[in-house]
C-alpha cells in the first residue's frame, strides 16, 4: 500500500503543478461557493479550514465563504512531527505564522477550539470519501485522538476536480471523507471501505 499511495502522490503533484494560479483562483472562487451551500444544510459549529500552499486550491474564498455564514472559522496549528493537529480560532487581520511545511498558521496564544466540520487538503479522492494526503498523517491522528476524547466532526475534503480517482488506496486507521467539495461538484461520499 505505501509504494501505491507514493506513486499516486507523485502523480498528482506533478498534475497540480501544471495547473497556474488563474486557474487556482477560479477553482478557489467556484468551491467556495459550493462549501458554503454544503454549510447551510449542516449543523451549526466551528468550521476548521487550511491555509492553500501555492498549488493547493485557492482557500481564502472558502475562508471568507465560512465568516459569511457567522461560524467560527478556524486554522491548524502543528504541534510535532507525530503529534495531532490543534485548531485555533481565526478572524480577518489576525497574524499568521509559517509552520514547519510551509503552511500559514495561527498564533499558539490563539483562541483555541474542536471544530464541528474540519475541511481537510488532499493530494487524491475517490467517490467512497478515500482520501489521500501528504503523507505525514497529521489529519488521520487528529480525527482519531478528536473521535477518541467523543468529539467526531464532519469531515470534507476541498480539491480541484481533477485530482478525483477510481480508488485511492485506504488503510484501517485513514479517515474516511463525508463530502467532497470541488470547483465542479459537491459530492455526497458513500464511505465504503474497500474489501
Amino acid at each position: 500500500m505505501r509504494e501505491a499511495k507514493s506513486a499516486l502522490r507523485a502523480r498528482m503533484r506533478a498534475l497540480r503543478r501544471a495547473r497556474g494560479p488563474d486557474e487556482r483562483a477560479r477553482a478557489g472562487e467556484a468551491a467556495a461557493l459550493r462549501l458554503g451551500a454544503l454549510l447551510a444544510d449542516l449543523p451549526p459549529g466551528p468550521v476548521a479550514l487550511f491555509h492553500a500552499l501555492p498549488e493547493e486550491i485557492d482557500t481564502a474564498p472558502a475562508m471568507r465563504a465560512v465568516l459569511a455564514t457567522d461560524r467560527e472559522l478556524l486554522l491548524p496549528r502543528q504541534a510535532g512531527r507525530s503529534g495531532a493537529l490543534s485548531f485555533h480560532l481565526f478572524r480577518p487581520g489576525d497574524p499568521l505564522l509559517r509552520g514547519p511545511f510551509g503552511v500559514f498558521e495561527p498564533l499558539a496564544d490563539a483562541p483555541r477550539r474542536e471544530p464541528a466540520i474540519l475541511v481537510l487538503p488532499l493530494l487524491a479522492f475517490d467517490r467512497r470519501g478515500g482520501r489521500l494526503g501528504y503523507g505525514a498523517g497529521f489529519y488521520d491522528r487528529t480525527v482519531s485522538a478528536m473521535r477518541a476524547r467523543g468529539h467526531a466532526p464532519r469531515l470534507v475534503g476541498y480539491a480541484f476536480a481533477f485530482q478525483e480517482v477510481p480508488s485511492v488506496p485506504v488503510g484501517p486507521r485513514d479517515a474516511l471523507l463525508e463530502w467532497i467539495v470541488t470547483e465542479r461538484e459537491t459530492i455526497l461520499c458513500n464511505r465504503a471501505r474497500p474489501d
